[in-house]
């Protein structure tokens, strides 16, 4: 069972800090090196100080991103920058958004959820990590000994009866209301009323939860948990390093939106690439169609390649292809291909997939790339709009993109369930999840709950 619980987090000053548009930042893994950049100079008191630290060149084992961040994160909880909840607490948190025409508003609650081992299907994953990326946010972890940026998760409430409990105890004033950076409406409530608390904590206990976004961070909580569990052995079952923080949302609310995950390649780090290959044994398995968009310049037209891409994608599983010189491909899977004898090893919540497809046949079958190639964060490289992978590819950013339709929700919902994992970055949840509006500090000598 799903245990939920508040907690006595940290959180900005408004007294000191005014206005969170300048300080709260999105998730580390989406952060660029110039919105890193950026966010420095923004404010001295930016998250991406904490979560996403610069690296120096005369950084030492005993001063470098990680330390810095430690020292920052201590200082501004000595200057009152950063400010602690007097009692536990579960917080209710609105975004109000646009998306293709429609105002969206998407709930959710902000608490903490014990940690579980994915064997034991309270907490379901969906997607693969990175190595390297779990060893670097552990080292953080290890020195600021704190959760700063809340996972993103889903659970299936058809009435939705978690979010409705939780709406109902909050207060008439949010804690935190403003414009964040998109011009998305951000209200965060503080609710603390004990019998709401334990409503909503009950109810949650019913259900089960999909990671949506922070996969790599749940995983890292895992190890951290291990860690201080070695050197805590008489630690309370209810120590704050047993538990994760979690923004939850409703997997069934109709304001949940899933963009594509387009892949890029920088190709000349593939030392057996050869692109006239590639497009000579696509045929095999996809029929190949040459897309002439109307609008000359080539970076231009990724709202009509989206276009064309989810209406090919209507009858099956279809996958764009943009190369240097202005050519795109839209390619539609040949009937048979993932079902028949060639993924007979591929379980079939996988094989329906279209990022199956482009893993297994083109990246595997066709390019023959290792799984150590497309673990390597500087090989491959992501965006969510067709725009942003074209003008990628038209720059010379990178040698390819593959564009993908979004994976849906029942996809998501499937595949967790069945306890299988989708390739990395099958999806991309938004919006995304800021970080800053509160933070789990980690006192193993502390215990959580009412």
């Amino acid at each position: 069972m799903v245990e939920l619980a508040p907690l006595r987090g940290l959180h900005y000053n408004l007294n000191m800090v005014p206005d969170l548009a300048q300080v709260v930042t999105p998730p580390y893994d989406v952060i660029s090196p110039a919105q890193q950049s950026a966010f420095y100079i923004q404010h001295p008191y930016n998250m991406v100080r904490l979560i996403l630290p610069r690296t120096k060149s005369a950084d030492t084992p005993e001063n470098n991103r990680y330390t810095r961040a430690r020292r920052d994160f201590n200082a501004w909880q000595q200057a009152g920058i950063l400010v602690r909840e007097p009692q536990p607490t579960i917080y209710y948190w609105e975004t109000t958004f646009n998306y293709e025409g429609r105002r969206l508003t998407r709930g959710g609650l902000v608490g903490l959820v014990r940690l579980e081992p994915f064997e034991s299907g309270v907490v379901r994953p969906h997607e693969k990590t990175f190595s390297a990326t779990k060893n670097d946010r552990f080292q953080l972890m290890q020195q600021c000994q704190a959760h700063f940026s809340p996972i993103f998760s889903l659970y299936p409430d058809p009435k939705n009866q978690v979010l409705d409990t939780l709406r109902q105890g909050r207060p008439a004033t949010p804690l935190f209301a403003f414009e964040d950076a998109d011009g998305f409406k951000q209200r965060f409530y503080r609710v603390t009323n004990p019998e709401i608390l334990g409503d909503t904590v009950n109810k949650m206990a019913e259900l089960s939860i999909y990671i949506a976004d922070g996969h790599h961070r749940y995983e890292t909580a895992l190890a951290y948990q291990d860690w201080l569990r070695r050197q805590f052995p008489t630690a309370s079952p209810r120590a704050p390093f047993n538990y994760v923080l979690m923004y939850l949302s409703n997997l069934l609310d109709d304001n949940l939106i899933i963009l594509p995950a387009h892949r890029l390649l920088v190709t000349h780090r593939l030392a057996q690439f050869d692109e006239s290959q590639l497009l000579a044994q696509l045929p095999e398995y996809f029929d190949l169609q040459k897309f002439t968009p109307s609008v000359g310049d080539f970076a231009a037209n990724g709202t009509q390649l989206a276009a064309a891409l989810a209406q090919a994608g209507e009858t099956g599983t279809a996958l764009g292809l943009a190369a240097p010189g202005s050519r795109i491909w839209l390619l539609k899977l040949k009937p048979g291909v993932m079902n028949g004898r060639l993924a007979a090893d591929i379980p079939p919540a996988l094989a329906q997939l279209d990022v199956m497809a482009l893993n297994y046949l083109i990246f595997e079958k066709i390019m023959g790339l290792s799984r150590q190639e497309q673990d390597d964060e500087e090989t491959f490289k992501y965006a969510s709009t067709a725009a942003q992978a074209l003008e990628a590819v038209a720059c010379g950013r990178v040698g390819l993109a593959f564009l993908l339709n979004p994976t849906r929700i029942a996809q998501v919902q499937e595949v967790a369930a069945a306890g299988l994992i989708m390739p990395r970055k099958s999806t991309y949840f938004y919006p995304k999840i800021l970080a800053g509006l509160v933070i789990h500090p980690i006192n193993p000598q502390e215990e959580v709950g009412l």
